[in-house]
């Protein structure tokens, strides 16, 4: 799917973008229908993912994948769509729009992604969200 060498495909995708670099269309592929497994394969081997909330950024595709992991144990049914998106060099913006089940029930909110890439991989991600509305009836709204 990306460079030269295939590494499988996002679910949705045909063979035709298999061997193609990361993309804005990589990217809502998977979180169509999101796995962890898929995320390691988009990824360099140092990447470095920053989210909302932790205390440490992930590091290494093993921790990557484990904090998506985590997410999608939390909230199943977290699916995000591309609002808007730009690219600038080696960075690719994504303003998001993500809808699933809380605790409190049923959210809606935005956040933006900004991605590092690296030899058309993943090589750094920073995830902007207010994590509160994970769980709470404010995140109703976009």
């Amino acid at each position: 799917m990306f460079a030269d060498r295939p590494v499988g495909r996002l679910p949705g995708m045909s063979t035709a973008h298999a061997q193609l670099r990361f993309s804005i269309e990589h990217w809502a592929a998977f979180w169509d229908s999101p796995h962890p497994d898929l995320a390691g394969r988009v990824v360099t081997p140092d990447v470095v993912g920053h989210c909302p909330g932790d205390t440490e950024p992930a590091r290494g595709v093993t921790q990557y994948k484990q904090r998506i992991a985590r997410l999608l144990e939390r909230i199943p049914d977290l699916r995000l769509e591309v609002a808007e998106h730009a690219s600038n060099g080696e960075f690719l913006f994504v303003h998001w729009i993500a809808r699933g089940t809380g605790e409190s029930g049923p959210f809606t909110f935005s956040g933006v992604d900004r991605i590092r890439l690296r030899d058309g991989l993943v090589k750094e991600i920073r995830t902007y969200y207010d994590p509160t509305h994970l769980d709470s009836p404010l995140g109703r709204s976009t």
